[in-house]
């Protein structure tokens, strides 16, 4: 019915021998994803012929009789490593194509930056140009506090029936395998007797690495977005969130007691929709200090890359100039020397959108000790 009228979509349908009932509720959902802007999805079969997936893969990920998922690490900006929840290849396409269908029109905050095209960090840090205090948040294990419960009704929101928001809940959240003898009766599917092999005793979550999970989790913070920014603004304060990382901060007079009345008022809100606050992440900046926001140094009028940051990257460039790429990568503890020639071009892809000349001067210095190595660009 995509591309054809719905009165001729009707009439092709009873001449295929398609019943008039299943015809008008095809329809019936076709006009609901119409009205949310959603590409319909009528069943796990349509959604494999939508995907080229086969019906088969998909109804074994949505019982969970498999784990399609690859555990690897990878390195932070900030240092340290990052643990990130790989999809196999063929979930990783039908949960792009989810994406790309599904959850392209959600209505977000103004005040969340992540995950979203056309918005960044440095958009994030830039409201907070000028600020005197500073109070940093962090909502502790963000992805894996967001529960298949939380999801499935965003899907239910975009107007998918009840039992295809179930499947595509499952096809974006990862839970624990379990043999079918230990599963009980999922209470999401209650409703759904005839498909038991559904009933699953794992919770399951949204798994960082997924291409889903991102805009999946900015749905499901939508509603703390709100109460949080009309906390701020009766306090006069500016505020934003960029996947858990959250800021508030003040131009004006503030007291420690002030940010410590605002820090409890904001644990309350995070509480009450089902997340949690790292309280030893939790910082009050004070003015004269400096202001750090997302990595950026954010000053009285304009935002900088931290000066740790450039030093890393020179050093990068400069020792693979120097000592050679497998030399350094070695060095560095980088598993691969792609690895490590992908980590430095990210960094220097990310400081062009901060600091463009400084960036550019590295690119070159970069390509020069990259060619200089014999490795291809």
């Amino acid at each position: 019915m995509d591309s054809l009228p719905p009165h001729r979509y009707r009439q092709l349908g009873l001449v295929a021998g398609v019943g008039a009932d299943v015809l008008e509720s095809a329809a019936a959902q076709h006009e609901r994803n119409e009205i949310s802007g959603t590409q319909p999805i009528l069943s796990l079969a349509h959604l494999s012929r939508l995907t080229g997936a086969s019906h088969d893969y998909l109804r074994s990920v949505v019982e969970r009789r498999q784990d399609p998922y690859t555990e690897i690490s990878k390195p932070k900006r900030s240092g340290g490593r990052r643990a990130i929840a790989m999809p196999h290849p063929l979930l990783m396409s039908v949960q792009r194509f989810i994406l790309r269908s599904s959850l392209s029109n959600l209505s977000l905050h103004p005040r969340s930056f992540a995950y979203q095209q056309g918005r960044s960090a440095v958009d994030c840090a830039s409201l907070h140009i000028g600020a005197k205090w500073l109070i940093k948040l962090d909502l502790h294990d963000f992805f894996g506090s967001i529960s298949d419960a939380m999801v499935y009704p965003v899907f239910r929101d975009q107007g998918y029936s009840e039992l295809v928001s179930f499947e595509l809940m499952r096809l974006c959240t990862r839970g624990p395998w379990l043999p079918q003898d230990l599963r009980r009766r999922d209470t999401l599917m209650e409703a759904y007797p005839a498909i038991p092999s559904y009933a699953s005793g794992s919770r399951g979550f949204l798994p960082q690495g997924a291409p889903t999970s991102g805009a999946l989790a900015n749905a499901v913070a939508t509603p703390l977005d709100h109460a949080l920014f009309k906390l701020s603004s009766a306090r006069g304060l500016v505020y934003t969130r960029y996947s858990d990382d959250l800021t508030f901060s003040s131009a004006g007079h503030m007291s420690r007691a002030d940010a410590a009345t605002v820090v409890g008022r904001v644990a309350r809100l995070v509480s009450k929709q089902g997340l949690v606050l790292h309280h030893k992440k939790t910082r009050v900046i004070p003015p004269r200090a400096r202001h750090v926001v997302l990595g950026l140094v954010v000053g009285a009028d304009e935002v900088r890359l931290r000066p740790e940051f450039r030093r890393q990257v020179e050093v990068h460039v400069h020792s693979v100039g120097a000592r050679g790429l497998f030399s350094h990568a070695e060095a560095r503890g980088f598993t691969s020397v792609l690895g490590m020639v992908s980590y430095v071009d990210g960094c220097l892809a990310y400081a062009a959108g901060v600091e463009p000349e400084w960036a550019h001067r590295q690119r070159r210095e970069w390509a020069a000790a990259l060619t200089a190595c014999g490795f291809p660009r």
